[in-house]
């Protein structure tokens, strides 16, 4: 589609001209009603006022000055002075084959290095819902990012050294004085195995947090364990070590259910050795001062709408925060990684978190000022009442909690669809888990990231509507189409008299709309497709009988047709992370 527009765009650029109203840019979009034609240009009406002519006389000159070409069937003039184009047949055909040989050619669109920054799991607490988000937008922008020609790597990037963990690691302490981590005077080797299970330090986070906030002198022991910790005390480090070993495997199970991952596991702490020389090059510059006894930079800017605090690089403790981690590894990534681009899916509420921190990044030069930063935010999934998305009894709703509760009802409308009892208990299983997997992710993807939305489990499980399992229904039913006729996707014909333009169109608008994806940073503009491509292919499929019909030259077409919607909706189910089935 980029292609065929980009031709259209020169061929009315040149009519343009030689009709004598040259203009610098033209544009060429899909028609908004498709008995119209297949594409228009309004660039008659823009140019009216420049040129001091009605935008149909030179809308009509245009047409007649359109050069000899192979690709326009006709050029029309309606309403005010809009041109509406279609394409001739045979141009058509050839476009949609050359698609269907060429949908996994590299776009280079785009080949910068890029890390995608999403997950953000905190090590000793269970991810929630809200890791939902970050895990299955972050994953899809990675995807289309990579799609486009980026050199793409995503970082789940733990919060792994603040001041949770020195509660837990004071709290542990605290419960098992006599456990060899807590002997300042072992020299010795640390048990190897944890001495305890992921639950277990995901339910005891919850109680040191409790009880150092309402105990000032656990607050305070909590406060020195977290220091001694990033300051390398061998028995926590040992302990610390430990809880990344537990989480981190938690965190690879549940992500792995969800078909997300992350080629770089790094966390807070892999940045920590950075955080202090970095300050002291931003005091020796002279971009920070002293405030109320903590280290800040001032960011605020004329034209700001909302008042923009100091980004603070020092507590007035001299403890580093969550900025100064966030700083050192934007340092990290752009020396090591070679990062040309960072984007963070992250909770839109943190927004001015953000702000600062570019913009300290910015000003203090410690990243090349060629360094594209992206903050990508993201809303809040909620309940019917509107509200987050809680537990029964009220609590914040871990993500193995909703995972199960949407493999449970995906379990229940797959066993309805089974009545024959065609599958095994086994297969049962399996359809139903990657049925709530896509229920579960194209639910979360499909709405515009910045907006809040609410989760309806048994509506996002249905077979019918804007839902991951309608969408992997459509795929098997085209697979089963093609596996019954014998399709030989080596020998493609297509002949357009045969089908509806729309669908055509929509074909050939695959590429275009990947790279409006990655423009606007957006996923739901590939739901929004797919979808599309997919209701088009159910009225085709429902208004044709394809295995059973007897006109060679219209079933060739047809499987045609099948196979490369087939080859459209998993090449884009795979860009927003959702495995398909083979049969269901």
């Amino acid at each position: 589609m980029k292609n065929i527009t980009k031709n259209l765009e020169t061929l009315l650029k040149t009519a343009f001209q030689n009709a004598g109203f040259g203009l610098e840019k033209i544009t060429i979009s899909p028609c908004t009603m498709i008995d119209m034609g297949d594409f228009q240009c309004n660039d008659a009406l823009s140019g009216a006022k420049k040129f001091g002519t009605a935008p149909r006389i030179i809308a009509q000159k245009v047409v007649e000055s359109l050069p000899q070409n192979d690709i326009i069937q006709s050029a029309e003039v309606a309403g005010a002075g809009f041109i509406n184009i279609t394409l001739r047949d045979d141009f058509l055909a050839k476009a949609l084959i050359f698609a269907a040989q060429n949908l996994n050619a590299p776009i280079n669109y785009d080949t910068r290095k890029t890390i995608v920054d999403y997950g953000g799991p905190n090590v000793a607490k269970p991810l929630h819902v809200g890791h939902l988000r970050s895990g299955t937008i972050g994953e899809s922008i990675k995807h289309i990012c990579a799609a486009v020609g980026n050199s793409t790597l995503g970082d789940v990037h733990f919060g792994d050294w603040g001041m949770p963990l020195g509660m837990v690691i004071s709290e542990l302490e605290r419960l098992h004085p006599d456990w060899v981590y807590f002997d300042p005077n072992f020299a010795g080797e640390y048990p190897t195995n944890p001495p305890f299970t992921v639950k277990e330090i995901e339910d005891l986070y919850p109680t040191a947090s409790k009880n150092a906030k309402a105990d000032e002198k656990l607050m305070e022991i909590a406060h020195r364990a977290t220091f001694e910790l990033q300051e390398g005390r061998r028995g926590y480090r040992a302990l610390w070590e430990h809880i990344m070993t537990v989480s981190k495997n938690e965190v690879r199970r549940l992500y792995g259910i969800l078909n997300i991952d992350f080629e770089l596991w790094l966390g807070e702490s892999d940045a920590h050795n950075l955080c202090r020389p970095m300050v002291e090059k931003i005091v020796e510059d002279g971009h920070a001062k002293i405030s109320q006894g903590a280290t800040v930079v001032d960011v605020a800017e004329d034209g700001d709408k909302i008042d923009i605090p100091p980004c603070m690089l020092l507590k007035s403790d001299g403890a580093i925060t969550y900025a100064t981690t966030d700083l050192a590894t934007l340092m990290q990534r752009e020396k090591d990684f070679g990062a040309q681009r960072v984007i963070y899916i992250v909770d839109k509420r943190q927004d001015l978190h953000f702000t600062q921190v570019f913009r300290t990044a910015r000003k203090t030069g410690i990243v090349s000022p060629n360094l594209q930063l992206d903050f990508a935010g993201f809303g809040t999934m909620n309940g019917k009442d509107g509200k987050p998305y809680k537990t029964r009894d009220g609590g914040v709703m871990q993500l193995a909690v909703l995972i199960e509760e949407v493999r449970q009802m995906a379990t229940q409308k797959v066993q309805e669809t089974n009545q024959t009892g065609a599958y095994t208990a086994e297969e049962m299983a399996f359809i139903a888990e990657k049925v709530a997997v896509s229920a579960l992710k194209f639910a979360d993807l499909s709405i515009f990231r910045t907006k809040d939305y609410i989760f309806d489990v048994e509506k996002f499980c249905s077979f019918e509507g804007k839902t991951g399992p309608y969408l992997l229904y459509t795929i098997t039913r085209a697979k089963s189409i093609l596996r019954k006729a014998g399709y030989d996707a080596q020998n493609p014909y297509f002949n357009p008299a045969h089908c509806g333009r729309e669908i055509m169109l929509a074909l050939l608008a695959c590429k275009n709309e990947i790279i409006r994806a990655y423009d606007e940073l957006a996923p739901s503009v590939l739901c929004d497709y797919v979808y599309k491509v997919a209701n088009l292919f159910n009225s085709f499929y429902n208004t044709c009988n394809i295995i059973n019909e007897t006109d060679e030259d219209k079933k060739k077409t047809w499987l045609f047709l099948t196979h490369l919607t087939l080859q459209t909706m998993e090449k884009i189910m795979q860009l927003l992370g959702i495995e398909t089935l083979e049969k269901m």
